[in-house]
């Protein structure tokens, strides 16, 4: 008899009438489709911000002495642990890195498409990584980077070991990174720049 009452009330509650089980399904689904849309989420909570929005480059140090040198329209996220716990940090635009010690935690680069770990203090490194853009580049100036795809690939999920003049570079749509060695003028305009 309680059985049959509880049936009962199930049968009658609002939620399961067609119509309004409906528009909560509806309303699930946009909600699911909006957060999906909304792109990945972010590696950590980013407290800090710095935001390059003007026309000249703008040089940042980083609370663990790391400088990273903005040019215009890139912003860089970090969070408050930044240098406590750890040193990653959020990059979309184009920065050039030099690297402070950072007594054994690893400095790590996130952009969309990659992941760049610094293998030795002292690194001097740019990325040039918008989110808007399918492409983004890592070139090394001096020092040891290790660089993998933040995605899964159907085609090759292993990192790369950079070092001295090399680079890699990177298009999500066709699915392929390649590491190569920077020309020297390229390298030397490089170091020039930065």
């Amino acid at each position: 008899m309680v059985f049959l009452r509880s049936a009962s009330f199930l049968r009658s509650a609002s939620f399961l009438r067609p119509a309004n089980f409906c528009q909560g399904l509806i309303f699930l689904l946009l909600i699911a489709g909006a957060w999906h849309c909304k792109g990945p989420a972010p590696r950590h909570h980013a407290d800090v911000t710095y935001d390059n929005g003007g026309d000249k480059s703008r040089t940042v140090t980083l609370p663990d002495g790391s400088k990273v040198e903005m040019t215009p329209h890139t912003v860089v996220r970090i969070s408050r642990e930044f240098n406590k716990s750890e040193r990653d940090l959020e990059l979309d635009g184009e920065a050039l890195f030099t690297v402070s010690s950072g007594g054994g935690k690893p400095f790590i680069v996130h952009t969309k498409n990659l992941h760049i770990q610094v293998q030795a203090s002292g690194s001097r490194f740019k990325v040039e990584a918008f989110a808007k853009n399918a492409g983004e580049e890592a070139d090394l100036l001096s020092g040891k980077l290790k660089v993998w795809k933040t995605y899964h690939s159907d085609t090759d999920n292993e990192p790369e070991v950079l070092e001295d003049g090399q680079m890699v570079m990177i298009n999500r749509d066709i699915d392929l990174m390649e590491k190569e060695k920077l020309d020297s003028a390229e390298l030397t305009a490089l170091r020039a720049k930065f």
